[in-house]
C-alpha cells in the first residue's frame, strides 16, 4: 500500500464525495433555500449578535446559551497531555492507540495537531518550564513532517518520497501551531517553521488561474478548510513579521472565498466549492477571525462587517438544528470555539467564550471512554463524523485542547493569546 492511499483511509475530505451528516446538521434550513435567495439582503447593521445582522433573511436572535458549569480547564488540559501519552510511540505519537495504524502507523499531522495546540495554550495560560519543554519537544518532533524534496510539510513524519501528496490544509493548521508555540514561547525557530508552511502554500496551493485552494498537491479540488487555514495562517504570521506578501496573497484568498466559496443559503463558506450541503464549521471561524485581523490592520471595513455578519449567522438560532451542542467531531469543533474565542476576545463579545465553556462542560462530563481516555463524543453518543474512527490519537487531542484554549481565555493571559510577540 502506498503512503497516499494509506492517507486516504486514515483522512477522506470531510464531506465528500457525499453530504456527511455535520454538513447536513448546518443545512437544516435548505427547505427555505429559494425564499432566502430571492429575498433582499440584510442590512449590514441591525439588532444580531454584535449588532450585525446574520445573513438568513428570517433573522433569529442568537442562539440562548445555558450557565456553564465551572470546571477545572488546565487540569483538564494537563489530563489529555497524560492521555495522549498513550499513544506515545519513539518520540511522536500513534494514530491509534496500540499503534494499530498498519504500515503507517505513526500520527499524521491531522492527526497530532491537537495535541501540539493543547501544550501551546498550556504554556499560554500557565507559563512554566515543564509546560515550554512539552512545546519545544512536540515543536522539534512535528519539524520531521518537513520534506526538503517536497519543500513543504509532508503528513507523515519522515516522509521523503518523491512527489509525495501533501494536503495544504495541513500545512495551514500545522502552521498555526508553530505560530502559537512562537507565541507561547517567543522563540524564532517556530516562527520560522510557520512562515516555511506558508511559502509552500503560497508558492503550490493556490490555483493562480481560476482562484481557489488546492485540497492537496494532486490538484483534486479545491478546499474551503485549506484556504481557511492557509488564510489565516498568513494573517497570523503578519501580525508578527509584517511581511507584505502575505497580506497580498491573504487578501486575493479571502477575497475570492467571499465572492465564490458562499453559495450556501446562508452565505457560509464551503468546503468544496458549488456544493452547498457542504458547509462545516471550522471553516467559518478561522475566515471570519482572519478578516477581522485584516479589518484591523486598516484593509477595509468591510473585512469586520463580513467578519461579524458570518458571526452572527453561525450563532442565529435557525442555523444549526444543534443550537449550542457541537457534537459532530471533536477535531472540526475544537478548531471552530478556538477561533470564535478569539474573535470574542479580541472584539468584546463573551458570547464564543460562554459557548465554548458550555462545550468544555459537557466534554468533561461525557467524552470520557474507552480506558478512561477522551475518545467519545463531547454531548454523548457516537462521533457522527465517518472519519474519525475508535481509539484516535486526534479525538483525544482535540478534546483536550478545547480544554486548554478555553483555559486560555478565562485566564490572566486571555489579551496575550491574540496579540503579537513584542
Amino acid at each position: 500500500m502506498s503512503l497516499a492511499r494509506a492517507m486516504k483511509q486514515v483522512r477522506t475530505f470531510v464531506g465528500a464525495p457525499a453530504a456527511s451528516a455535520r454538513t447536513c446538521v448546518l443545512a437544516s434550513a435548505g427547505a427555505l433555500a429559494l425564499l432566502a435567495l430571492a429575498a433582499p439582503p440584510a442590512p449590514a447593521r441591525g439588532s444580531g449578535l454584535y449588532g450585525y445582522e446574520p445573513f438568513t433573511w428570517w433573522h433569529q436572535p442568537p442562539v440562548a446559551l445555558p450557565d456553564p458549569r465551572p470546571i477545572d480547564y488546565s487540569g483538564l488540559a494537563a489530563a489529555g497531555i497524560r492521555q495522549a501519552h498513550r499513544f506515545a510511540r519513539g518520540g511522536w505519537y500513534c494514530e491509534y492507540l496500540g499503534c494499530t495504524g498498519g504500515p503507517y502507523p505513526l500520527a499524521t499531522i491531522w492527526g497530532s495537531v491537537g495535541v501540539m495546540e493543547t501544550a501551546d495554550a498550556l504554556q499560554i495560560a500557565s507559563p512554566s518550564g515543564a509546560h515550554r519543554a512539552l512545546v519545544e519537544r512536540l515543536g522539534r518532533e512535528a519539524e520531521r513532517f518537513w520534506d526538503r524534496r517536497l519543500g513543504g510539510f509532508a503528513p507523515y513524519p519522515g516522509d521523503r518520497e518523491p512527489n509525495v501528496e501533501a494536503w495544504f490544509d495541513d500545512n495551514g493548521w500545522l502552521g498555526i501551531a508553530f505560530v502559537n508555540a512562537y507565541r507561547a514561547t517567543q522563540d524564532p525557530r517556530w516562527l520560522r517553521d510557520a512562515q516555511r508552511a506558508f511559502h509552500f502554500i503560497a508558492a503550490n496551493g493556490w490555483d493562480a488561474t481560476g482562484g481557489g485552494m488546492w485540497w492537496n498537491t494532486d490538484h483534486p479540488y479545491h478546499s474551503g478548510p485549506a484556504l481557511a487555514s492557509d488564510a489565516l495562517l498568513g494573517m497570523l504570521l503578519y501580525e508578527e513579521d509584517h511581511e507584505a506578501a502575505q497580506l497580498e496573497d491573504v487578501q486575493t484568498w479571502v477575497g475570492w472565498a467571499n465572492a465564490n466559496d458562499n453559495h450556501d443559503e446562508r452565505k457560509l463558506y464551503l468546503e468544496k466549492p458549488n456544493e452547498p450541503l457542504s458547509v462545516n464549521d471550522y471553516v467559518q471561524a478561522p475566515l471570519v477571525y482572519a478578516q477581522y485581523l485584516l479589518c484591523k490592520d486598516g484593509k477595509g471595513q468591510g473585512y469586520c462587517t463580513q467578519a461579524g455578519r458570518i458571526a452572527a449567522t453561525m450563532a442565529e438560532q435557525r442555523v444549526n438544528k444543534n443550537g449550542y451542542r457541537y457534537n459532530y467531531g471533536p477535531e472540526y469543533d475544537a478548531i471552530y470555539l478556538q477561533w470564535m474565542m478569539a474573535y470574542g476576545q479580541a472584539t468584546g463579545e463573551s458570547y464564543w467564550l460562554r459557548l465554548a465553556e458550555v462545550n468544555a462542560a459537557a466534554a468533561a462530563r461525557h467524552a470520557r471512554g474507552e480506558d478512561g481516555l477522551w475518545l467519545s463524543s463531547w454531548w454523548g453518543g457516537p462521533i457522527p463524523d465517518p472519519e474519525t474512527h475508535p481509539r484516535m490519537l486526534r479525538t483525544v487531542g482535540a478534546t483536550a485542547s478545547l480544554f486548554a484554549w478555553t483555559d486560555v481565555y478565562t485566564s490572566a493571559h486571555a489579551a496575550s493569546a491574540v496579540a503579537p510577540v513584542r
